[in-house]
């Protein structure tokens, strides 16, 4: 059976994957510290410990998209798969531009997130109870200092190179990432930032048809 090294989101983890039914076996990525300095590149240069294999199959979702195309540069892979997430600056909606020129201190974002995370619902669309107490429970666990850095990180991603053997899946729904910047995906009517779990059996089926391809 395949490996298929898995990248969560911000204010995420492992349990993002959990609805997902792959022919594969899913091996976490797990997050580690981030300086402020950091970027999307040399913060990927320190997820490579995880990675045992020579060649393989990334699966990154929003932040975790970013990283995996960044790991993409630093070694071979069998394949990317993206999901919920954008490929280049290009497909960054305009308004992450203004995030140096708010009216508050950006750096805390993550304690508006965790105090306020209720009213980010609408951003997920109609996600059940339970889903939003999932988001929740992944949010809160991460710290701050991680939620503050990846906001301003993927704010300032200057990527313009991407492998070609990505698949992205992405939402007509997004609300973080549009779909009108971003091309090139697979797409998952009504589906939300969040989709990798309330349309987890849309996306296993796709991957899993892409899995049959790949040696």
């Amino acid at each position: 059976m395949q490996k298929i090294y898995c990248i969560p989101g911000l204010g995420a983890d492992h349990r993002l994957f959990s609805r997902l039914n792959l022919n594969a076996e899913l091996i976490p990525v797990k997050w580690v510290e981030a300086t402020p300095s950091d970027t999307p590149a040399s913060y990927a240069t320190r997820l490579l410990d995880q990675i045992e294999d020579e060649k393989p199959i990334l699966m990154g979702v929003s932040l975790g998209g970013i990283l995996s195309i960044e790991i993409s540069k630093l070694i071979p892979t069998k394949q990317l798969f993206l999901i919920s997430t954008i490929k280049t600056k290009h497909e960054l909606p305009p308004y992450f531009s203004l995030v140096d020129h708010l009216p508050f201190d950006i750096s805390k974002a993550a304690s508006w997130f965790k105090n306020y995370g209720g009213m980010l619902k609408p951003i997920y669309n109609r996600i059940s109870k339970e889903e939003l107490e999932l988001f929740n429970a992944m949010l809160k666990k991460t710290p701050d200092e991680f939620i503050d850095w990846g906001v301003h990180a993927v704010s300032h991603w200057d990527n313009e190179l991407i492998a070609s053997n990505y698949f992205h899946i992405h939402g007509s729904m997004d609300l973080v990432f549009p779909k009108k910047w971003v091309k090139d995906f697979a797409e998952i009517k009504n589906g939300s930032h969040f989709m990798v779990v309330d349309k987890a059996d849309q996306i296993s089926a796709l991957i899993n048809k892409e899995l049959e391809n790949i040696k």
